[in-house]
C-alpha cells in the first residue's frame, strides 16, 4: 500500500538571482533550473550565495562561428573587456534542446523560425566557454548582466557590441548566445551541458564544467593564461574539421539558384523554388520551404542553413514572450 505522501519545502528563486519577478515566479517550476542550481550546490558544498554567482558567466559559441571563423574575433574582445576563461567544453544540442534553451522567447515565433534555428544550432559542434569577471568599479552587478550589456543585440545592429563586429547575416546567426542574469546561467548551464545520458560521449557534462565556473570564480585574482591558450587552441582546432563559408547573404542566393538549374534540385517544391529565386518567401508557405530545404540534403548544409535564416529573420506570429530579455 503506498503510504502518505512526504511534501519538501517548496524552494525559491532569490531575487539576487534576477530582477525580473516574472522570470523568479516561472524559473520556480522550471526543472532545468533546478538541475543546474543542484550542480552548484554539488560543487560548492553547499547553496551558492550571490558573492559567488554575481561574477561567473559563460558564453555559447554557435556552429556559424566555427564555419564563419569568429572564434579568434569572439575570444579578443571577451579579454580585452576583462573576462578570464575559465574553460572551454565541446558540446552539442538536440532541437529538443535549442527549444528548451528559446523556449520562453520563440513562442512569439512561427514553426518556420524555429525550424530554421534548429537548423543552424543542431548543425555542428558547439562550445560552451566558461567566464568570469572581477567586476571592479561597480561596471554592472553580475558578470551575466556584463556579458548581456557588451553583447549586444542582432535586432539593433549598429553600434560597437560584440554582435556588431561579427557582422551575422540574420538575427538567428548570431555567432554567439549569453545568459541575462545569473538565474539564467543556472538554468541553461543545464540544457546546453551533457548529462550522464548524453549520446556525445565527449560532450560537456554539467558537473564537470559548473565545478570549473565555480573553482574559477572562487580564486578570481588567478586569472590563467594556460587556460586562455589552451580554450583558443582547442577551439580553433575545429577549422580543420569544417569548411568556410562566407554567410553572405547575397553570395549564398546567387550559389542557390545556381543549385537550381541542377537535375538534382528537381524535386524541390514550386514554392521553395521561387523563393530561392526571389530571395522572399509568402509567409503562409515559408514553413514549406524550410521544411524542403532542411530535408534537402542534396544542397551544401550552410547555404540551406543561410537561406532558412533569411528567408524567416523578420517572421513573429504576434504573440508576447513568456519572458521578455532585460533591454
Amino acid at each position: 500500500m503506498i503510504g502518505e505522501a512526504h511534501v519538501l519545502a517548496t524552494p525559491t528563486v532569490a531575487s539576487w538571482l534576477s530582477s525580473d519577478p516574472v522570470k523568479r515566479t516561472i524559473y520556480c517550476d522550471d526543472l532545468y533550473f533546478w538541475d543546474g542550481w543542484t550542480a552548484f550546490v554539488t560543487a560548492c558544498r553547499a547553496e551558492p550565495d550571490e558573492s559567488l554567482l554575481r561574477h561567473l558567466t559563460f558564453v555559447l559559441i554557435k556552429p556559424e562561428a566555427i564555419v564563419g571563423r569568429r572564434l579568434d574575433a569572439i575570444l579578443d574582445f571577451l579579454l580585452a573587456k576583462g573576462f578570464g576563461i575559465a574553460g572551454a567544453w565541446p558540446t552539442r544540442m538536440s532541437r529538443h534542446a535549442v527549444r528548451a534553451l528559446w523556449g520562453y522567447q520563440i513562442n512569439s515565433v512561427p514553426m518556420a523560425w524555429v525550424h530554421a534555428l534548429e537548423m543552424g544550432v543542431t548543425s555542428g559542434e558547439l562550445f560552451v566557454v566558461g567566464l568570469t569577471h572581477p567586476l571592479e568599479g561597480g561596471v554592472a552587478s553580475s558578470a551575466a548582466e556584463l556579458l548581456r550589456l557588451n553583447k549586444g543585440t542582432s535586432a539593433r545592429p549598429g553600434g560597437d557590441s560584440l554582435r556588431d563586429r561579427l557582422k551575422g547575416p540574420a538575427r538567428m546567426l548570431s555567432f554567439v548566445h549569453a545568459p541575462d542574469e545569473s538565474a539564467d546561467v543556472v538554468r541553461e548551464l543545464a540544457i546546453v551541458c551533457g548529462g550522464p545520458d548524453s549520446a556525445d560521449a565527449s560532450a560537456a557534462g554539467l558537473r564537470e564544467v559548473v565545478a570549473a565556473l565555480a573553482g574559477a570564480a572562487s580564486q578570481l585574482g588567478h586569472r590563467s593564461d594556460a587556460i586562455e591558450r589552451s580554450a583558443r587552441t582547442v577551439m580553433t582546432s575545429r577549422y580543420g574539421e569544417a569548411a568556410p563559408h562566407d554567410l553572405d547573404v547575397a553570395a549564398t542566393f546567387a550559389r542557390m539558384r545556381g543549385y537550381l538549374r541542377d537535375p538534382s534540385c528537381a524535386g524541390l517544391p514550386p514554392a521553395t523554388r521561387a523563393a530561392v529565386e526571389a530571395g522572399w518567401s509568402e509567409p503562409e508557405r515559408v514553413l514549406e520551404v524550410v521544411v524542403s530545404l532542411e530535408q534537402a540534403h542534396a544542397l551544401p548544409l550552410w547555404d540551406r542553413i543561410v537561406t532558412v535564416a533569411h528567408l524567416t529573420d523578420h517572421l513573429r506570429n504576434g504573440r508576447p514572450m513568456l519572458i521578455t530579455p532585460p533591454v
